[in-house]
């Protein structure tokens, strides 16, 4: 990671690579993890990762969240095919915490469970099953590439 570079705006960073020298920008860090260890940071923060090279797996899962107001109607793609952002498709996307506050609902029923405020009237209220779980093929061709 390039320590405080969320702070920068946007960056440049063929520049940085090529004052470098290499992919390896000055002033970069390295998380240094043991096996499960848990690792956030800000999403704007300059980061990467080198390829495995140990005999050992690496598993990373890469988690993110925007403000409604930054999506809405924007069109974009990369791992997936362009489309535009608009209210439908943020609802049908935020649908999987409806599934899992009530996953967790079941799990835990003493809790109070969350109230996510966007979910609130829609119509059909996400309840975890295993027909939900069947409605999650391919959710992941709904992700935000910007």
């Amino acid at each position: 990671v390039l320590p405080g570079s969320h702070k920068s705006g946007k960056i440049d960073l063929q520049a940085l690579a090529e004052a470098a020298g290499s992919d390896r920008l000055r002033g970069a860090v390295p998380y240094v993890c043991a096996p499960g260890d848990v690792v956030i940071h800000n999403r704007q923060l300059v980061h990467g990762a080198f390829a495995n090279t140990s005999k050992d797996s690496r598993v990373s899962f890469t988690f993110g969240t925007h403000r409604r107001s930054s999506i809405l109607d924007v069109e974009a793609g990369l791992h997936n095919t362009t489309a535009v952002y608009d209210a439908a498709r943020i609802l049908e996307r935020s649908r999987m915490i409806g599934y899992a506050i009530d996953a967790r609902r079941q799990y835990f029923p003493e809790e109070t469970p969350y109230c996510y405020k966007p979910l609130l009237g829609v119509d059909d209220a996400q309840v975890w099953s295993p027909e939900a779980k069947a409605l999650l093929r391919n959710y992941n061709l709904l992700d935000l590439s910007i």
